[in-house]
């Protein structure tokens, strides 16, 4: 399948050739012609493109709330269906994650919690947010080359329209 995204103007260009679906789509089609670019222009302020997929986040608004950490929950993260480069990241941050929590659950049974505590729920929340983003790739109901948020309180996704 075509891959549509060349940040953040293939993302507008992908919405405003009907090329990928979800709610910001539906509402530039909602609006009269004369209002859908400066639609596109005030929703979608930037893309970055991440070894982890795409980041809508707007950095020239409010600094990173998740410090690039993009698997924590952040609902500007998109994650392309079926990117192996996306994949074979996402697996090295497992593992990193998995080496670092084992050592964090080391130090804390050793008695000095007020350290070990924080990184340990740190490393299971990353660890958490990375299954969340690997399986986007096991999910049925979407297609390769799908962008789709990892965050599971932003259900919605971009999709590429099958027309």
């Amino acid at each position: 399948m075509q891959r549509l995204m060349n940040g953040f103007g293939g993302l507008r260009m992908g919405i405003r050739e009907g090329k990928l679906a979800g709610p910001q789509s539906s509402f530039y089609f909602g609006l009269p012609h004369a209002q859908r670019d400066s639609y596109l222009d005030g929703e979608i302020q930037a893309v970055h493109v991440t070894p982890l997929g795409l980041c809508l986040h707007d950095f020239a608004v409010t600094p990173c709330p998740y410090h690039l950490n993009c698997v924590r929950g952040c609902s500007d993260y998109l994650r392309t269906k079926g990117s192996e480069s996306e994949r074979w990241h996402l697996v090295h941050i497992q593992k990193a994650t998995e080496n670092a929590l084992s050592s964090a659950k080391k130090f804390s049974g050793r008695g000095d919690t007020r350290i070990a505590e924080p990184w340990i729920r740190h490393c299971e929340e990353t660890l958490e947010g990375v299954k969340k983003a690997l399986a986007i790739d096991d999910e049925p109901s979407t297609f390769a080359g799908d962008l789709v948020r990892a965050s599971p309180d932003q259900p919605s996704r971009f999709e590429k329209s099958q027309g």
